[in-house]
C-alpha cells in the first residue's frame, strides 16, 4: 500500500474549443500540505472541481487510498472524505452561523427535530478552534465579514471530519492576523493526518506553509517540487514558461496641477473624508480590511447614501447623487467584485465591454455595428484580452481577462478618472504585470488613476502619493519621495506623524 491518500492520475478535461486539462497528475499525502500553483487559467480550478465531483474528466483515473474511486457528482465526493472551499463562498447567508456548519447533517433529538441546544454547543466547539470562540452559534451568516464567512466555511469542512481538505484562494479576504490564524489551523489539522491542497496565488504563503508545490500551466501539468528545494524565481519561471524581470515596471511621473476634489464626504462607515487627486498621478488608498477604503468611494460615486461637501473637477463643481451621475462626469469605478458586481458572466465579451455606451451605439432600433467593432478591437487589443472570439462568455476567461474586460469596458466610456478597487485580486503574478502595465499606460492616456489596494508591495512600487485608511477616514497622507513600509503602517494602524 502506497503513502498517498490521493492519487489523481492523467487526468483530462475538455471544453468546447478548449483542452483545459490535459494528462494532469497530483499525488497528496496523508498529513501533507501540497500546494497548486499556476497562472490563471492553467487548470487549477477545472483540477478542483474534477475532485468535487462538478466536472467529470474524460479521461483518467482517481485514487482514494490506493482504491480506485469515480466521483461522479458532490455527494459522491463529500462522501469519499473530501471537502473543498472555494473561493466563492457557499454559504446560506439567512441561517445562523451553527445551521451553516452542519447544514445537511443536523443533530436531531426524537428522530425528527433539530436539536438546537446541541448543535449550538457543538458548533461552539468548532468555532473557538479558529479563533471565533466570541461569536454567538446563532447569529446569522449574513451579518459576517466575509473574512469571518470564510472561517465558518473551514468549520463546516471541521465538522465533516474530512480526510482531504481543498482550501481554494482562501486567503484572498483575509487580513494578517486572520491569515496567521488560518495557517495556525492548517498546522493543526496536518498534524491530525488531515492531506491539504492549498490554492493561492500568494508566493510568501505557498513558501511558509506547503511541503510540496505542483505547478499547471496552460491545462499541462509541469512538475511537483519539495518546497524547501524551491525559489522564487524558480516557481515564477515555471507558471508562465519565461523569466519575469521587474514585475513593477518602471514608469515615467509626469505629475501636474490638481484637477479633481472630494471635500467632507461622510456615510454610516465614512468619517469627514477630503482627497484630491493630479494629473499624471496614480493616487493610492490602503488600509486593513473593513478600513473603509471602499466605502469611501461608494460615498463618493452615490452608492451609498452619504453626504459631501464640494466635488470639483476641472475646476467646477458637480453633483453626484447615483453611480449614473459620475458615469456622466466621466468618474467610474471598477469594483473589488469583478465577477459579481463589474460583469456579467454569462454574457459574451462584447456584450460586457459595450453595455455601459449602448445608448451610444443604438440608434432609433438599429445598431451601429461598424462603431462598435472598432471599439471592440480598440480596446481588446489594446487591453490584450485573451479570447477567440468577442462572442466567448466572460465567465469562461482567466481572471486576469476578466479584469481586463473590466478595464475594457469602462475605458470604453472615456473617462477622466478610472477607480480600481483591488484590481489584482485573485489573479497570477504573470496577469498582475500585466495589470500594472496597463495602468501605466491608462495614465499616460491622460486618464486619472486612483488605486485601492491591500497589498503593500503594489501601492508602494505603483503609487506616486498614497491616503492611508484608519476607521473610515483619512489616517495620514504621504508622497513618492517619503513611501516606507514603517510610514505606511504607522497610520494604517491608527497611528499619527507625532508618533
Amino acid at each position: 500500500m502506497s503513502d498517498y491518500v490521493l492519487r489523481m492520475q492523467g487526468i483530462s478535461k475538455e471544453f468546447p474549443g478548449v483542452k483545459a486539462l490535459d494528462n494532469i497528475h497530483l499525488n497528496l499525502k496523508k498529513g501533507e500540505i501540497h500546494a497548486l500553483i499556476g497562472e490563471n487559467g492553467a487548470g487549477k480550478s477545472t483540477l478542483i472541481k474534477v475532485l468535487a465531483g462538478i466536472y467529470r474528466p474524460d479521461s483518467g483515473e482517481i485514487y482514494i487510498n490506493d482504491e480506485k474511486v469515480v466521483i461522479d457528482d458532490v455527494a459522491s465526493s463529500k462522501k469519499l472524505g473530501i471537502s473543498i472551499i472555494h473561493q466563492e463562498l457557499s454559504l446560506a447567508k439567512n441561517m445562523t452561523i451553527a445551521e451553516n456548519i452542519f447544514l445537511g447533517s443536523y443533530p436531531l433529538k426524537k428522530g425528527f427535530a433539530v436539536d438546537d441546544k446541541r448543535m449550538n454547543e457543538e458548533a461552539a466547539k468548532y468555532l473557538a478552534m479558529i479563533g471565533m470562540e466570541h461569536f454567538p452559534p446563532d447569529r446569522k451568516v449574513a451579518s459576517l465579514s466575509i473574512a469571518q464567512q470564510q472561517m465558518v466555511e473551514i468549520c463546516r469542512s471541521l465538522a465533516g471530519e474530512n480526510r482531504i481538505l481543498v482550501l481554494d484562494e482562501p486567503t484572498t479576504s483575509l487580513i494578517a492576523e486572520e491569515v496567521e490564524r488560518l495557517m495556525e489551523i492548517m498546522r493543526t489539522l496536518k498534524s491530525k493526518g488531515v492531506a491539504i491542497i492549498f490554492v493561492s496565488h500568494k508566493l510568501n504563503e505557498i513558501f511558509e506553509i506547503s511541503d510540496n508545490i505542483t505547478v499547471l500551466r496552460d491545462g499541462q501539468y509541469v512538475a511537483t517540487e519539495k518546497t524547501a528545494e524551491m525559489t522564487t524565481d524558480k516557481l515564477i519561471s515555471m507558471m508562465v514558461g519565461r523569466e519575469i524581470q521587474d514585475i513593477y515596471p518602471p514608469h515615467e511621473t509626469n505629475i501636474q496641477e490638481t484637477f479633481f476634489e472630494a471635500n467632507h464626504i461622510s456615510s454610516d462607515r465614512v468619517h469627514d473624508v477630503s482627497f484630491h487627486l493630479k494629473k499624471g498621478e496614480i493616487l493610492g488608498f490602503y488600509g486593513l480590511m473593513g478600513a473603509g477604503r471602499s466605502e469611501i468611494m461608494r460615498a463618493l460615486l452615490g452608492i451609498d447614501k452619504a453626504q459631501k461637501g464640494d466635488v470639483i473637477l476641472d475646476g467646477r463643481k458637480i453633483q453626484i447623487n447615483s453611480p449614473k451621475d459620475a458615469m456622466k462626469e466621466g468618474i467610474v469605478l471598477a469594483p473589488e467584485d469583478r465577477r459579481h458586481e463589474g460583469l456579467i458572466l454569462k454574457q459574451t465579451v462584447d456584450f460586457n465591454i459595450t453595455l455601459p455606451i449602448l445608448g451610444e451605439l443604438i440608434k432609433g432600433i438599429r445598431m451601429n455595428r461598424k462603431k462598435k467593432d472598432e471599439i471592440l478591437d480598440t480596446y481588446a487589443k489594446r487591453l490584450r484580452i485573451k479570447t477567440s472570439s468577442y462572442d466567448n462568455k466572460v465567465g469562461n476567461l482567466s481572471g486576469g481577462n476578466q479584469q481586463k474586460v473590466v478595464l475594457a469596458k469602462w475605458m470604453a466610456t472615456n473617462p477622466k478618472i478610472l477607480i480600481l478597487d483591488e484590481p489584482t485580486k485573485g489573479i497570477d503574478v504573470g496577469a498582475k504585470q500585466e495589470i500594472y502595465k496597463l495602468v501605466y499606460e491608462i495614465v499616460n492616456m491622460g486618464v486619472g488613476v486612483i488605486f485601492i489596494s491591500s497589498e503593500m508591495p503594489e501601492v508602494i512600487n505603483l503609487c506616486d502619493r498614497i491616503y492611508m485608511v484608519y476607521e473610515g477616514k483619512i489616517n495620514g497622507e504621504i508622497s513618492r519621495d517619503e513611501i516606507s513600509e514603517t510610514a505606511i503602517m504607522k497610520y494604517t494602524i491608527g497611528g499619527n506623524e507625532n508618533e
